[in-house]
C-alpha cells in the first residue's frame, strides 16, 4: 500500500484544506444594494453635496486602508507586503491579499485597520460637513464588512492556518 495522496485529495503544497466558505451571490448583491441605498439616502438628505462628499469619502477611505495596511505590513511582516494589492472583485474591494496569507496576520491587520479607520473618520468630525463624516464612517465599515464576516466565521480556527480569498469562496488551510 502506498502512502501517496489521492488525486482528489484537497492538499495544496504542504497545506491541507480544512474548510471552504462559499460566498453566495445573494449576499454580494445585497452588499452592493446597501451601498446604493446609502448613496441615495445621502442624496435625499444633503442633495448634490451628499453625492460629492460620498465620492470623496470612499476615495479617502480607500487611501486610508491602503496606507494603514502598507505601514502595518511593513512593520509586522515585510515579506508578505508584495502579496497584497488593490482588488476589485466583489466582495473583496480594496487592498487585500492576492495570494495565500496567514490568518493571524489577516486578523492583526484588520484589527489595526478597523481602529485607525474609525479614528480617522472621527478626526474629521469637528471640522467637516456631517455628510462627509457619515460617508467616511459608512464606507470604512462597508469596505470591512466582508472581511469582518470572514473573521467571525473563522474565529474558532487556529491562527496558524492560511486563507485564500477568491471571488466565489474562501479556502482555509492548515499545515
Amino acid at each position: 500500500m502506498s502512502n501517496s495522496p489521492a488525486i482528489n485529495d484537497p492538499t495544496f503544497y504542504n497545506y491541507k484544506l480544512i474548510r471552504k466558505i462559499a460566498l453566495r451571490p445573494e449576499s454580494k448583491y445585497s452588499y452592493m444594494a446597501t451601498a446604493l441605498l446609502v448613496v441615495s439616502a445621502l442624496y435625499l438628505i444633503y442633495g448634490w453635496l451628499g453625492i460629492i462628499y460620498t465620492v470623496l469619502a470612499i476615495i479617502l477611505m480607500l487611501l486610508v486602508h491602503a496606507l494603514v495596511l502598507r505601514i502595518t505590513l511593513r512593520r509586522v511582516d515585510e515579506l508578505s507586503e508584495k502579496r497584497w494589492t488593490f482588488r476589485r472583485d466583489w466582495p473583496w474591494i480594496g487592498p487585500l491579499p492576492i495570494m495565500d496569507t496567514q490568518l493571524s496576520l489577516f486578523r492583526r491587520l484588520h484589527f489595526h485597520l478597523f481602529l485607525v479607520g474609525c479614528c480617522i473618520a472621527g478626526l474629521f468630525y469637528p471640522w467637516a460637513h456631517s455628510s462627509l463624516v457619515i460617508s467616511m464612517l459608512y464606507w470604512h465599515l462597508w469596505l470591512l464588512t466582508p472581511r469582518i464576516r470572514l473573521l467571525l466565521a473563522l474565529r474558532r480556527e487556529r491562527s496558524n492556518g492560511v486563507i485564500r480569498l477568491e471571488s466565489k469562496e474562501v479556502s482555509y488551510y492548515h499545515q
